[in-house]
């Protein structure tokens, strides 16, 4: 039976251009009987090795393919000598034709997003086409083709249209195009049967294929499974403003038909195309096959591959290993009474790591951590089953020491288990750019990588998104309808807006953004209704919730490997210059590549920022006293700070529990835990739980008898039955996925080792065996990592002890840390908890960031979060913080002289109430105003002063106004401009100039700082109220407004509430940005409700 080979396919990782999953265009061909497939992604190759993995499974040949675009040039020169880029992005298909092809069709695509190359999309120019090898098949392409003489004219005319002439564009593409015919392998013709462009084009390329002896080849430019995968495409791209009007399948009137075609369908369109004859398109048909034929399929390597650090990794290594273990033994890091477990621990991790080839990894691992400890960048105690390692303590890739914590090796590395090694770290966000820039710099950018990511639509953003297509349709047909598109083009070019009749109009939709908002809400309440309910809408719903929309990157991975990249798996630059993979991270994992997680943790940076401001390194696990009663106590103080109890919920439990220890705190931990339910309860009463034997109740008797964490299971199998560390994870595993059959096959060992271990008849010693087996298989699902939750509570403690004997540093550290305003707000209500006062940027005391003062025990915002300030404006003012001055005039010459403040600096500074210290902001603007008059002029215009006797006086004590005749002059001269400045500021402060009203200062604060921080610490101002926001609630029934929400400020206390003021209580206007006096305030349920207020005014 005749058939073909599908080499022109997209699947939804041709993004925004495609919605179909290429697992369907696999399931298809195999269901035609066909034998192989290609994806020609538009300029990627993005998830290759996933796509290749499916067809082998599913018996089918995978061909490695790209729709890659071409430039004639990477750039042109205009008159005025700058280079600029053409948009013409041709396009054409490359497939690989053996592995040589696929190495070099990978660092073509690599290559062509970088910088030079991209515009618009990745792309390479004419001549690096032309230089392409043999190994790779290239194929003309749809009408966008470069062959297709109509696409370099209108490229040249936009030119001449923009420019007045195209530079020689299409001159220069005259020439170059008998080479690229000559180039292409095969010319491809298209069956579309309703395009007179494709039909023209067809019979062109079978006159061009004649002239230059070359195959036809038939390509179906395929974009969609079926016809409601095309429908979804249509909304998916409308939904992005890309129309392309010939192949829109939502209006049911498609040009271009790019549905998945058997051989049968082909030959019918080819047929009714009528553009060649039938022995022509039956021969481009059976070319694809030759196309087939003639490409060998693709042998990856998918072996583990950490990269290469030295000649010999292992061997360096474990000199390495034993090195640092001496050392640790001589500073007494490791106690004498544990050498011995240690020596044990490591002689078995050495001969396992060794097994599993994972002695470069560890390696390279303990030089990133150790690289970042010795340039102060914090890195927590440990992450994961990692710290069950006594090897990784050793090499400091972990500060959690495995025999004092009796973690679990064997929870981390199996040696039956190969698979690629996987220890994730903790950096403060702010210093993992500089761990990335290390392990480029370290192992080379050939060699190292960003993961790929994929944003994609999750149920609500598929809704936005058909909504938003839904609505530019409904727009489009009924337009011309209401409304007049040339007045409202003009109008809206006049007045850089819509007309109010234009806006009614869009309001109508049926999908608004309003109307969709209010189709979520429904939604979130009842799926099933609203799909019923709004039908049109959630037909394309399916076919297009979580389909990719956009790449990205992986917010914490990082390759590094021993083999080049760009050309073994491929590379894309994104417009930021980060080099990412186009692989994803199953992908990475599943071909063998190490991937290093750099992951950012807040709490790691706060413990980092107090240590620092204490004049102190991170804190080493051995140095710090875990049984601190007093920290204990603290801890329960607030939940504010304290590292994975900072919930509600979580910190309630620590409390009930009455948390003393480390050990106390995993048990929390993995109580709290959605799995923890079975026996939460029990175990915060510490109900000791009683096991089928006291064997096992010595096993689990620090968690009360409970069956909490992974590594129990793997020490009731190790310990008491008798398995190796590999064994029992084996099993542990097995049960874990309820693999019975492997299960069995351990248990007569599980059996023999417990009943060795029992001093019971062998009869009961199985039965209690198997039952906690059976427990075991219960509570494998929500089993927590033992070895994990012991890192996070040691920096959970930590947090906790510098909350308690640091809390100013600490404090500081915490709001130096914080992003969001909840952190700002849980930092404001510790510091209260604490006596600490929180004021506003102050000189002397503030910096760059929020900074203390240990004297008055207070901590100064910094600068930093005002508009337009910046780390040398900081730096310079910090500098004179110690500087004598006997008036302002005295600072401001400091300012214009030894800083790089400049005078829209200082005006914000000084409107901010920064420099008080002197004066009010009014009487300081006016002395800089004054300042810059003649604080330092030589000379000074006398009809300046016209208008001001006062100052005139002041200027004509301490100057020269005639000339050496005598004679009246019209300047003054020899100005003693000290003098002046200090009369200047004398005659300003005896002025009673007044200060600011709230009101100014409030909008002045909005406008630098993005919020208001006002806050005068009296009693009397706590009930003025600055009004932030102003919620209208109506009645769903009718309607009408029945309450006024609003949020806002006491100027008393500077904290933030929100109140209600009902209809019948709200009797004077107010708006944003009014102060009001609050008079009566009662709760209602839950509610504080204003009942009678004053609007102030001049305050």
């Amino acid at each position: 039976m005749p058939n073909y080979f599908p080499y022109h396919i997209h699947s939804w990782y041709s993004l925004l251009d495609s919605a179909t999953d290429f697992r369907d265009y696999v399931d298809k061909a195999v269901e035609l009987g066909q034998t192989a497939i290609a994806f020609t992604e538009h300029g990627n190759i993005y998830n290759w090795f996933e796509k290749k993995q499916y067809c082998e499974s599913k018996g089918l040949k995978y061909v490695h393919g790209c729709e890659v675009y071409l430039t004639e040039t990477l750039s042109l020169t205009d008159d005025k000598g700058e280079r600029f880029k053409v948009r013409d992005n041709y396009h054409t298909i490359l497939l690989a034709k053996n592995h040589d092809g696929f190495l070099e069709l990978n660092s073509l695509i690599s290559k062509a997003s970088d910088d030079a190359h991209f515009h618009f999309k990745p792309r390479i120019s004419f001549d690096e086409f032309l230089n392409i090898s043999d190994n790779i098949i290239k194929i003309s392409a749809c009408l966008q083709s470069p062959l297709n003489l109509n696409n370099a004219k209108k490229v040249s005319d936009k030119l001449i249209a923009l420019k007045t002439t195209d530079y020689g564009y299409y001159d220069n593409f005259l020439v170059y195009y008998d080479s690229l015919c000559k180039k292409y392998d095969y010319y491809e013709v298209q069956p579309h049967v309703n395009s007179e462009d494709q039909k023209e084009y067809n019979k062109y390329l079978l006159d061009l294929s004649n002239k230059y002896r070359k195959k036809l080849v038939c390509g179906t430019d395929t974009h969609s499974i079926n016809q409601y995968k095309a429908e979804c495409r249509s909304m998916l791209m409308l939904s992005k403003g890309i129309t392309f009007k010939d192949d829109d399948t939502s209006s049911g009137e498609n040009t271009f038909d790019l549905t998945y075609k058997s051989y049968d369908q082909l030959v019918e369109m080819f047929k009714n195309q009528g553009a060649l004859d039938e022995h022509i398109y039956l021969e481009a048909i059976e070319n694809t096959n030759l196309v087939e034929q003639s490409i060998e399929p693709i042998v990856i390597d998918t072996s583990i591959k950490y990269p290469k650090m030295y000649d010999n990794d292992e061997e360096y290594f474990v000199k390495k290993v034993y090195r640092m273990f001496n050392e640790k033994l001589a500073d007494g890091t490791i106690p004498p009474e544990q050498k011995q477990q240690f020596e044990d621990n490591i002689k078995e991790e050495l001969r396992v790591f060794k097994k599993t080839n994972m002695c470069g990894f560890m390696l390279s691992m303990s030089e990133i951590v150790c690289w970042c400890r010795e340039n102060n960048i914090p890195v927590g105690f440990g992450r994961g089953s990692c710290c069950g390692s006594s090897v990784a303590y050793v090499t400091d890739i972990i500060d959690v020491n495995p025999v004092q914590w009796q973690t679990v090796f064997s929870r981390f590395c199996n040696e039956d288990r190969v698979e690629v090694g996987d220890i994730d770290s903790d950096y403060f966000e702010d210093d993992r750019p500089k761990v990335y820039d290390y392990i480029i710099k370290r192992f080379g950018q050939e060699k190292t990588g960003y993961v790929l990511a994929f944003g994609t639509w999750a149920s609500l953003a598929a809704i936005d998104g058909i909504g938003k297509a839904l609505d530019r349709k409904w727009i489009e047909q009924n337009y011309d309808k209401y409304l007049n598109r040339e007045e409202e083009r003009k109008y809206s070019e006049y007045y850089n807006r819509k007309s109010i009749k234009e806006q009614e109009f869009f309001d109508k939709s049926p999908y608004s953004l309003q109307r969709i908002k209010q189709i979520k809400e429904e939604f979130k309440q009842d799926e099933e209704k609203a799909k019923e309910k709004y039908k049109e809408l959630f037909y394309y719903y399916d076919g297009l919730v979580n389909v990719p929309t956009s790449q990205s990157m992986h917010p914490a991975g990082i390759i590094a490997s021993p083999i080049t990249l760009a050309d073994n798996i491929g590379e894309f630059t994104s417009r930021d210059g980060k080099v990412i993979l186009q692989l994803d991270m199953d992908s990475c994992h599943d071909i063998g590549l190490t991937k290093y997680d750099i992951l950012g943790l807040k709490n790691v940076g706060i413990i980092g920022k107090t240590a620092k401001y204490l004049q102190q390194s991170f804190p080493k696990s051995k140095d710090i006293n875990w049984n601190d009663q007093k920290v204990w106590a603290d801890m329960k103080k607030s939940p504010i700070g304290i590292f994975q109890f900072e919930g509600d919920y979580a910190f309630q439990m620590l409390c009930k529990f009455k948390t003393h220890s480390i050990e106390d705190m995993c048990l929390v931990t993995a109580a709290v835990r959605p799995g923890g339910a079975s026996y939460r309860d029990q175990l915060m009463q510490k109900i000791i739980h009683k096991n089928p034997s006291p064997i096992i109740d010595k096993i689990l008797e620090k968690s009360y008898g409970y069956l909490c964490f992974q590594e129990d299971t793997l020490k009731f199998l190790q310990q008491i039955c008798g398995l190796s560390g590999s064994e029992a994870d084996n099993v542990r595993r097995a049960i874990g996925h309820k693999d019975m059959n492997r299960l069995q096959k351990a248990l007569p060992d599980i059996l023999n080792g417990y009943c060795s271990h029992s001093d019971k008849p062998r009869e009961d010693a199985e039965k209690e065996a198997k039952e906690f087996l059976q427990v075991i298989e219960d509570s494998a699902s929500y089993q927590f990592g033992y070895n994990h939750s012991v890192a996070y509570s040691m920096l959970g403690y930590v947090c906790a002890y510098y909350r308690c004997y640091h809390p100013l540093e600490f404090l500081t550290a915490f709001f130096n840390c914080s992003k969001t305003e909840e952190d700002f707000a849980n930092g404001a209500s510790l510091a209260g908890l604490y006596k600490i006062k929180i004021l506003p940027p102050k000189f002397r005391y503030s910096v760059m960031e929020y900074w203390m003062d240990k004297e008055s025990n207070s901590i100064y915002k910094g600068i930093g979060s005002v508009k337009f300030m910046n780390q040398s404006c900081a730096d310079d003012l910090y500098n004179l913080r110690d500087n004598h001055y006997d008036s302002f005039v005295d600072l401001l010459r400091d300012i214009y002289e030894k800083t790089s403040v400049n005078s829209r600096q200082l005006d914000i500074l000084i409107k901010l109430d920064f420099f008080d210290e002197f004066g009010n902001a009014k009487e300081l603007l006016r002395l800089v105003k004054m300042y810059d008059m003649f604080g330092t002029a030589k000379t000074l215009k006398k009809e300046k002063l016209a208008n001001s006797d006062v100052v005139r006086a002041i200027v004509e004590r301490h100057s020269i106004g005639v000339t050496k005749a005598g004679k009246e002059s019209k300047s003054y001269t020899q100005l003693d401009n000290s003098a002046i400045m200090n009369e200047c500021e004398t005659l300003i402060m005896s002025l009673g100039i007044k200060p600011m009203t709230i009101k100014e200062r409030a909008e002045i604060q909005k406008e630098y700082m993005g919020y208001v921080d006002i806050a005068t610490g009296k009693q009397e101002d706590r009930p003025k109220l600055y009004i932030l926001d102003v919620k209208t609630l109506k009645s769903k029934a009718s309607g009408k407004t029945w309450a006024r929400q609003i949020t806002a400020q006491s100027i008393g206390s500077g904290k933030q509430s929100n109140y209600t003021i009902t209809s019948k209580n709200y009797h004077e206007e107010f708006q944003v940005g009014d102060v009001i006096l609050c008079k009566h305030l009662e709760k209602q349920k839950d509610y504080w409700h204003i009942t009678n207020y004053e609007v102030l005014v001049n305050i």
